[in-house]
């Protein structure tokens, strides 16, 4: 028969004969190079598994290694942070002792300044006597009205307050004026800008502008700053925008007032006009008036003469 083979096995016992087809012999030798390719893919992925360990503790010691640098230096750098904090802490209370100091003194200079001699009748009839063109140079020169457009009432009044952040009794020396952020601020008079930027003393975004005759307005807080050191600016032209910068709780502007390097409550220019003209020189009796008229009448005097 063609398709079997037989084998024959001896023994002591006598002799034994198998057969088997030739298809069962395919099967058998299909199953051994299976196995052998099963066996040597095995042997193929143990050996890439073990790599792959040996990679993964590599990594590993090497990762150990880095977090265990990280944790170093986070200890340093935390240690670096909490010391540096410290040294803020205690130049703040230095500052903040410091700042104490400034305004009981200022808190003197402004009441002496406030406690000033009583217009004389004399001073009074040439206040009086100032005719249209001398009131209005006067009213585009020295701040007057609301630096806010629109007006929207007041937050906080010049005098001693509760600090809202400080939270303590300390005397403000300017008109907080309520607004959201956004809205506009316009100069109160002509003037010269001093300074535009940043205030790391707390005033954030800060204006300081030059009147002349001896007074400065400044405008503290700002979002947005729309002039320059040394530009020029008109009454009513936009200083800028309201906003929450520096030392402060919300939206709102800090306006303040100097004459002679002193501040002054500005509540009384705001409400200065041409209505009652003459209710600033009777409120703000620090001021030299009469000089300052005197002044003043020069000048419109020349400005006509050259005309």
């Amino acid at each position: 028969m063609k398709n079997r083979y037989y084998v024959t096995i001896t023994d002591l016992k006598g002799m034994k004969c198998y057969s088997f087809d030739k298809i069962i012999k395919k099967y058998i030798l299909v199953v051994g190079i299976s196995l052998l390719f099963s066996i040597s893919a095995l042997v193929t992925v143990v050996l890439v598994l073990n790599h792959k360990v040996k990679q993964y503790s590599y990594y590993r010691v090497q990762n150990e290694e880095l977090v265990g640098k990280i944790e170093e230096n986070k200890k340093e750098y935390l240690a670096q942070i909490e010391k540096a904090r410290e040294e803020i802490s205690a130049k703040e209370l230095e500052l903040e002792n410091i700042t104490t100091k400034i305004d009981e003194i200022e808190k003197i200079m402004g009441e002496e300044i406030s406690s000033g001699e009583p217009l004389t009748e004399t001073e009074k009839l040439d206040l009086a006597k100032m005719n249209i063109l001398e009131r209005k140079f006067l009213l585009q020169t020295i701040p007057n009205g609301k630096p806010l457009d629109p007006f929207k009432g007041y937050s906080s009044v010049y005098g001693t307050r509760e600090h809202p952040i400080l939270e303590k009794q300390i005397y403000h020396y300017g008109l907080d004026f309520k607004g959201t952020k956004g809205t506009k601020i316009i100069s109160p008079a002509d003037g010269i800008i001093e300074f535009a930027g940043y205030n790391s003393g707390g005033f954030g975004n800060l204006v300081i502008m030059d009147h002349g005759y001896g007074f400065k307005t400044y405008y503290a807080h700002m979002s947005k700053i729309d002039v320059k050191v040394g530009q020029v600016v008109r009454k009513g032209q936009k200083l800028g925008e309201v906003g929450s910068t520096g030392r402060s709780t919300g939206p709102h502007l800090h306006y303040e007032i100097h004459y002679l390097g002193k501040r002054v409550n500005p509540m009384s220019f705001t409400e200065w006009n041409i209505d009652n003209y003459n209710s600033l020189f009777e409120k703000e009796k620090g001021v030299k008036w009469q000089s300052l008229v005197e002044m003043i009448k020069h000048q419109t005097q020349a400005f006509q003469e050259k005309k």
